[in-house]
């Protein structure tokens, strides 16, 4: 069945279609905005609002309680106020040692709390009721929130509430042995109500909110509505709380929304109440000031959506003319890039993929029209070598028939030389390479006698990779002419071949006369240039190896004059052949 082909859709024809959808649902959600921000919407918002302020207000209010506990804690700890009262506590004093018992406690509670502003009296009573206090102002009265009782059983937790005075604050806390932690007696100190009060004015909010400081008995303790101070919340505190977290909601008795926040560390919580009419008496205007920024918004996507389809579409559309044009009629267009964004990247990237395919259909170009010339060269040097080696095989058994057996093995190994020659297999294994290798050496030690040495190192695993054919043979000749033979002397020739890393590793080192750094670089260039006719044979080896292997395979050289050459080169390790196919492992990695 034939697939049907899908129709095409531009993006900028997509974009209009999505923003046409966008800008109905924008319609209809404007709708429902007015309902949502007229119920919930505006509520939410100030309740958000209220919040900040509460949670802001609560963490100045606590800051202001631990400095209060900070100042018990010095009294408490003072090792004056601890031995002055354990005296006092442990023996009936006379007037004159309760005189100084008294006037060693009251000049410490001087020197450690009175240089607070806030702060009006400080009491320490021992547990017979022998008051010592030092006063700013003459509160006159009992004050004290709190019974005797209840100071004790508390266990060194501050007790906060009013005094009698309602204006100011009392702290009443049990002053324990700091050696044994039982009860010495307790401190009183009073505060100024405003010290808490003119936090709460200073974050007023804009809803003229009355705020309310409840200690844990459900009294109100500081507020900015004065005629509430000291009387009992309407509300439970711990009915209006979940899990201690703080929380919205309306009072349906007094139509006032109010909010209860966390619950300081001295038992006090803050609440906040706003009358509904005081709520949403700015309502109307929120709601205008809400559809007028919708419409600019609106107003302002429609811009927006115009150009960006605009830029979008512009090189987009370019970018495809260009790739439906890339390859034909030897043509790799590229597209003007302008923009930084994805559009943008995606061009800059086309236009790699278009260098890189023009300059690889160029380099597979030359490498087609080097590997044709190379083997139109090969072809060249195989001067009717079938009869060659028929020649040599009757000139053998012409040899051994005359009983001249050094010239029927001269014979042999020159025809097995030309019977590689002819191998139309372009990889063998490595064995027969060296076969090769051993019989044209043969055949110079026929010429030289002994003034050449050879040895050989070649791992056993190594002898079953496949190499290219006639891969050394060149290089060991040009060892020896070029090295061995000139020098004055008798020389030697290593042929060094192992495994490494995945690679197979060739060194053909030679004692000859060696060259110059000049030479070295001539012979580079004679091996790289096109038509030269200097090296045929270690051009030929330089080239395969790049045909085959690439740069990592190079042929590198290293000679000092009169000192030697040596010749290295490795290859990814291949140890079969299948249809004319290496098959193997070729990890990159760096030569010698």
């Amino acid at each position: 069945m034939k697939r049907q082909r899908k129709k095409f859709v531009s993006i900028r024809r997509r974009m209009m279609t999505i923003f046409a959808v966008l800008l109905t649902a924008t319609g209809l959600g404007i709708a429902g905005l007015f309902v949502f921000v007229f119920r919930y919407g505006y509520a939410s918002l100030s309740q958000v609002y209220l919040q900040d302020i509460t949670r802001q207000t609560t963490n100045n209010l606590e800051n202001n309680i631990q400095k209060i506990e900070d100042i018990n804690l010095q009294i408490l700890s003072s090792q004056v106020v601890q031995s002055q009262l354990r005296i006092v506590n442990s023996e009936i004093l006379d007037t004159y040692n309760l005189s100084q018992c008294r006037q060693k406690i009251e000049r410490e509670l001087s020197t450690d709390a009175l240089y607070a502003s806030y702060v009006v009296s400080v009491s320490v009573i021992s547990l017979e009721g022998i008051e010592f206090s030092v006063k700013k102002i003459e509160t006159g009265g009992t004050q004290f929130g709190f019974t005797e009782d209840e100071i004790y059983q508390a266990n060194g937790t501050s007790l906060w509430g009013l005094t009698g005075e309602k204006n100011r604050i009392c702290v009443a806390k049990a002053v324990l042995d700091l050696d044994t932690m039982k009860p010495m007696g307790y401190i009183n100190i009073v505060y100024e109500n405003s010290y808490f009060a003119d936090i709460l004015e200073d974050n007023s909010t804009e809803y003229s909110a009355a705020s309310y400081i409840v200690d844990s008995r459900g009294r109100i303790n500081v507020t900015n509505n004065e005629k509430y101070l000291g009387t009992s919340f309407p509300m439970d505190m711990e009915a209006l709380r979940i899990s201690d977290k703080s929380r919205y909601d309306m009072l349906s008795s007094t139509q006032a929304f109010y909010y209860v926040g966390d619950k300081m560390p001295n038992g006090w919580t803050l609440v906040q109440t706003v009358s509904v009419e005081e709520f949403y008496k700015n309502l109307n205007h929120q709601i205008l000031m809400a559809v007028i920024v919708v419409l600019t918004v609106l107003g302002i996507s429609v811009l927006f959506v115009w150009i960006a389809t605009s830029r979008i579409a512009k090189p987009t559309r370019e970018l495809m003319d260009s790739m439906k044009t890339l390859g034909k009629e030897n043509k790799y267009p590229r597209v003007h890039v302008v923009s930084q964004d994805e559009i943008g990247m995606i061009g800059t990237e086309y236009n790699k993929m278009a260098e890189n395919i023009e300059t690889l259909i160029e380099k597979v170009y030359k490498m087609e029209l080097t590997q044709k010339q190379a083997e139109l060269e090969f072809l060249q040097m195989q001067i009717n070598p079938h009869f060659l080696y028929n020649a040599l095989d009757t000139i053998s058994w012409m040899a051994l028939g005359k009983g001249n057996g050094e010239i029927s093995e001269m014979s042999i190994a020159l025809a097995e030389l030309l019977r590689a020659t002819i191998k139309n297999e372009s990889f063998i294994p490595l064995q027969e390479e060296m076969t090769t290798v051993k019989d044209y050496l043969f055949i110079q030690e026929q010429r030289f006698g002994d003034k050449i040495s050879v040895s050989y190192q070649v791992e056993e695993r190594a002898s079953r990779c496949q190499v290219p054919n006639f891969i050394l043979q060149p290089l060991i000749e040009n060892a020896i002419i070029h090295g061995l033979e000139p020098k004055i002397g008798n020389g030697s020739l290593s042929v060094k071949i192992s495994i490494r890393e995945k690679r197979l590793f060739f060194v053909i080192e030679d004692d000859g006369v060696g060259m110059t750094e000049e030479e070295i670089r001539k012979l580079y260039e004679s091996c790289k240039a096109e038509d030269t006719k200097q090296s045929i044979g270690l051009k030929n080896v330089y080239r395969r190896l790049l045909l085959c292997y690439g740069e990592e395979s190079r042929l590198n050289i290293q000679s000092k004059q009169n000192e030697g050459t040596k010749i290295y080169f490795s290859i990814p390790l291949q140890e079969r052949k299948t249809d004319g196919k290496l098959q193997g492992e070729d990890v990159h990695g760096g030569v010698i």
